[in-house]
């Protein structure tokens, strides 16, 4: 990972917007053969189809034929949403837009959500006193919330990520064309080294007292 080398030349506030937040860093410490959007979304699809087994298999039954569909599931969530995670790619080499931040509060509850949702939908039978579209609308939301945060977060923060890591992996600018990016206020590094070496100082002239047991110099 020879990017690595050269994200210490890039001003603050592009060194930021490479590195991203802590998902995002995770997946950078891996090589970027193996991180591909492509990748990422097939994995996302992959820990779907492990989050459905239990309730899917406690609904349908613990035999061969509700295993075979929950892996035929599985194996369509990982190749639909691979194919989503590399179209989105596609868009960002054409954009060449910067990496977008999603917000935790909002994105990160949402998987949780849709499997409850569609977890309470196949163990239990509170679908038998509803009719037939409030059954497939409330499946439907569960669905959304379920599948809609990988590829969001794929196509606004990591597929554009990915790419600008690429270029760096290359030796090439990856801020050609120009970007906007958030400015890091003027200073603020240097008031916040001040505060540290004015607390440093008032250590030094003023160190604490340590307790001495009696009987000890």
């Amino acid at each position: 990972m020879s990017w690595r080398n050269r994200l210490d030349d890039l001003p603050p506030e592009q060194r930021i917007l490479v590195e991203g937040g802590s998902l995002s860093q995770r997946f950078s410490k891996r090589s970027l053969t193996f991180t591909h959007p492509a990748f990422i979304g097939g994995f996302y699809g992959f820990l779907i189809s492990m989050a459905l087994f239990l309730p899917h298999a406690y609904a349908k039954g613990w035999n061969q034929d509700s295993i075979r569909d929950l892996a035929f599931l599985g194996v369509l969530l990982v190749l639909i949403l691979a194919i989503i995670g590399h179209a989105s790619l596609f868009m960002a080499q054409f954009l060449k837009r910067p990496p977008i931040s999603l917000r935790r509060d909002l994105v990160y509850p949402m998987p949780f959500i849709g499997l409850s949702i569609l977890s309470v939908m196949l163990v239990t039978e509170m679908d038998s006193g509803m009719s037939e579209n409030l059954t497939s609308g409330i499946r439907y939301v569960g669905w959304g919330f379920l599948l809609i945060p990988g590829p969001i977060y794929v196509h606004l923060s990591w597929a554009p990520r990915w790419r600008l890591l690429c270029r760096l992996e290359e030796g090439l600018d990856p801020f050609e064309g120009g970007m906007e990016l958030e400015k890091i206020p003027d200073g603020e590094n240097e008031i916040e080294d001040f505060d540290l070496e004015m607390a440093i100082e008032d250590i030094e002239d003023d160190p604490p007292l340590l307790h001495i047991a009696e009987g000890e110099e």
